[in-house]
């Protein structure tokens, strides 16, 4: 068995990329104005998500503080949205309490009812 060795990347050219992505925007039906930056805003807040601060985010996508706070990222606080649902500001994982219930199994079966299948 010959074993190949792998291919050298090569750079993209931008219209590939664009038309790339549009045809795989276009395909289920997706719309958007947007090809070849669409990932910048969910990536920006994915990081924001695992409580990666702004100026992180900011050097990380090689942005000014404009370009990011009004193309990418939400309008709202995060510490002050995390503290009005009752979580602390600071941390990248959140204990849910009702999570912690374990309702009745009269109850289960009405929600789920092949549970115990």
């Amino acid at each position: 068995m010959k074993i190949k060795p792998p291919r050298q990347a090569q750079e993209w050219s931008y219209s590939s990329h664009r038309e790339s992505t549009s045809k795989c925007l276009s395909s289920p039906g997706i719309r958007s104005n947007k090809k070849t930056h669409i990932n910048c805003g969910s990536s920006a807040r994915m990081e924001g998500n695992v409580c990666a601060n702004v100026d992180q985010i900011r050097r990380q996508g090689r942005w000014n503080n404009t370009t990011i706070s009004g193309a990418y990222l939400t309008n709202l606080p995060r510490e002050l949205v995390r503290s009005m649902a009752g979580f602390p500001t600071f941390g990248r994982f959140f204990y849910i309490a009702l999570a912690a219930l374990n309702p009745p199994t009269s109850l289960r079966k009405k929600l789920f009812p092949a549970i115990g299948e």
